[in-house]
């Protein structure tokens, strides 16, 4: 008799398609864009190679900038090598990107102080080129 109103207990469920979906928080709700000279930005594709991570004082942990190393396949300039290093930070909240290596990607990057650096608010979500 238990096992039996166990089993009907377990049968009892949500109806198909009747339940609450898992909220999802956006992790760029914290970046706050700031207006960028669309003349002063550097647009090129390439694929991204390799990273150069720095640690922060805790040695355990990488800093939040960080630079990703493409090798570029169109869109060379006088500051777009054929191996171009452009920074970011990996931060969402800090309007950070992450890139995956050997994926292609349409990159826009600004040139201050000497590097190329980015963040999402130049390219938003990171796309991949096609």
């Amino acid at each position: 008799m238990i096992a039996e109103i166990l089993l009907i207990i377990a049968l009892q469920g949500t109806p198909p398609g009747d339940f609450r979906p898992t909220r999802t928080i956006d992790p760029y709700a914290l970046c706050i864009c700031k207006a960028v000279d669309e003349a002063s930005v550097v647009r090129f594709t390439g694929y991204a190679s390799d990273a150069e991570l720095t640690l922060s004082d805790d040695p355990l942990k990488a800093n939040d900038r960080q630079a990703t190393i493409f090798r570029v396949v169109r869109g060379l300039s006088e500051d777009v090598a054929e191996v171009t290093k452009v920074y970011h930070r990996a931060n969402p909240a800090k309007c950070g990107l992450s890139f995956d290596y050997g994926k292609r990607y349409d990159v826009a990057a600004v040139k201050k102080e000497g590097v190329l650096e980015t963040d999402w608010c130049l390219m938003g979500k990171p796309r991949k080129a096609e």
